[in-house]
């Protein structure tokens, strides 16, 4: 997700090193930005320009102090409150970050147990450079910034989004201001996809630089959702189960979203639902378009908005020789042949930073209170050494229709488990990784069972999706050290030998 340079508009002459270094950062130009701060004097409009600059670079403290220093004639200006008081929420949202740089990357993080995540977020960073950036016709020079911060309140205080919008959707993460803000796996309670996230934010980066920011919220969201998996992989990811499932409804029902309904931003959309769905609308329509006319088609389109095109007639143009109804028709067909399955699968819902236990992040117990007093019976009961009652109890908790949710599956697997039954625990754990795939719970679970059977290769992949989902687990991180170790990669299982130390050390309380 974007959002645009929002630089305070100030009273100022055409043609200054002020408005120099305004229109550089509108065109998201930091090495243009910086060479233009060079011929900044001391008056309240130069001042102002290099409160800017310090800001895109995230060094907000001087960024506030010198915004401070401009009031003199700024004050009154239509912005300038707004705008101080973000630099000062930032300063103090960032205030005990560390930063580190390696190449043209650099990463602020709270030191402690987020410096699990420094070393793939570079190496995240890095490979999205070199493996998306040319697909969309180059990167922006001058490197790329990177905050991450380590609780959703501080992404919300640093990013100027709602908290209610925040915590409608989930939207923890953002590529704003020639920076990307991306909230650790902490502040949501399953974690999440964080490195995909990375990756998905640095495409909107390379989008904003390409088109001087004037691509739409739907193409942008569009790009970074259908190429963010690229930085790991050749093909783009198939859709989410969830998100397939709510596809298949909106094509069934004829409810799909209006392009506009996701201006000014996917952050406010209605519900994590909606989000889902928007979010599987666009990035079909990029696919689509890749496979129809090669993955050059996309930096096509780049260019023409950045020659003032409407985007979806650009789209149009590459797509389908500018009939914009041809191309939706085209689109809706692709669908139609991907044999969307319509199974019924619920949308997490978003807890941040620890407003409710295990159940709360569960997709269909944390939203029924009816299964979920089963399923809590089904634990007490497990605990007193009954696993064939917990059974009985599990099987109430599971919603009629649908799936059993994970959390679910995974408490019924450990009744089985107990009950010696190995391969219907490792059958049920299957088949909810293959239903709800971003929940590290069930994908350590089955990690395990294969481990036990001897099945050392699946076991991996299933520990390195749940580490990946969430890196705090730090008898999750020794096994993925082990299981580095077995396949004779020294260097990655000192790394995660080192995480799970670290994650088990105290740490100070974070806000």
């Amino acid at each position: 997700m974007i959002g645009l340079p929002a630089v305070l508009l100030l009273p100022i002459a055409a043609a200054t090193p002020a408005d120099d270094v305004k229109a550089c950062l509108d065109r998201y130009d930091i090495a243009c930005a910086r060479q233009a701060a060079g011929s900044l004097g001391s008056d309240d409009a130069s001042l102002a320009a290099r409160a800017e600059l310090e800001f895109a670079l995230g060094e907000f403290t001087p960024a506030r102090d010198h915004l401070k220093a401009a009031s003199r004639s700024l004050a009154s200006a239509e912005g300038y409150a707004e705008r101080l008081a973000l630099f000062e929420r930032s300063a103090v949202a960032t205030a005990d970050f560390v930063s580190e740089t390696r190449a043209d990357v650099t990463v602020r993080s709270r030191p402690g147990f987020d410096a699990v995540l420094t070393d793939e977020a570079f190496e995240t960073l890095q490979a999205a450079h070199d493996r998306i950036g040319p697909l969309l016709g180059g990167a922006p020079p001058g490197g790329v910034r990177m905050e991450l911060y380590p609780t959703a309140q501080r992404f919300i205080d640093a990013s100027s989004l709602p908290g209610s919008a925040v915590r409608t959707t989930g939207v923890i993460a953002l590529s704003k201001w020639t920076r990307l803000l991306v909230s650790s796996p902490r502040a949501l309670g399953r974690g999440y996809g964080w490195k995909d996230t990375i990756a998905h934010e640095y495409i909107h980066y390379i989008v904003a630089w390409r088109t001087e920011d004037r691509a739409p919220v739907w193409l942008q969201e569009g790009i970074a959702r259908s190429h963010e998996a690229l930085w790991r992989t050749d093909q783009p990811e198939p859709l989410a189960p969830t998100h397939a499932s709510l596809l298949a409804e909106a094509l069934a029902n004829d409810s799909l979203l209006p392009l506009a309904k996701m201006h000014p931003s996917m952050a406010f959309l209605s519900s994590p639902e909606e989000a889902s769905l928007a979010y599987a609308q666009v990035s079909t329509m990029v696919v689509y378009l890749r496979q129809a006319k090669g993955p050059g088609a996309v930096s096509e389109v780049l260019d023409r908005v950045r020659e003032g095109r409407d985007a979806l007639q650009a789209v149009a143009d590459v797509g389908a020789g500018g009939d914009q109804a041809a191309f939706m028709a085209g689109w809706r067909a692709y669908l139609k042949g991907l044999k969307l399955v319509g199974r019924k699968l619920a949308e997490a819902g978003v807890v941040l930073d620890g407003a409710g236990d295990e159940y709360a992040v569960d997709p269909v117990l944390g939203e029924r209170a009816d299964l979920a007093r089963a399923a809590r019976i089904g634990d007490i009961l497990l605990d007193a050494g009954r696993p064939d009652a917990a059974l009985v109890e599990y099987r109430k908790a599971a919603p009629d229709g649908e799936p059993a949710s994970p959390l679910l599956s995974s408490r019924t697997a450990n009744a089985l488990i107990a009950l010696k039954r190995e391969p219907d625990a490792r059958k049920l754990l299957e088949g909810s990784v293959r239903d709800y795939p971003e929940f590290a719970v069930t994908r350590t679970m089955l990690g395990k069972l294969l481990l036990a059977a001897g099945s050392t290769g699946a076991a991996f992949t299933q520990f390195r999706h749940a580490v990946d989902v969430d890196p705090f687990d730090p008898a999750s991180q020794a096994t993925l050290a082990d299981l580095y170790a077995a396949r004779g990669d020294a260097p990655l299982s000192e790394r995660h030998r080192r995480y799970s130390r670290l994650l088990q050390s105290n740490e100070p309380a974070t806000r």
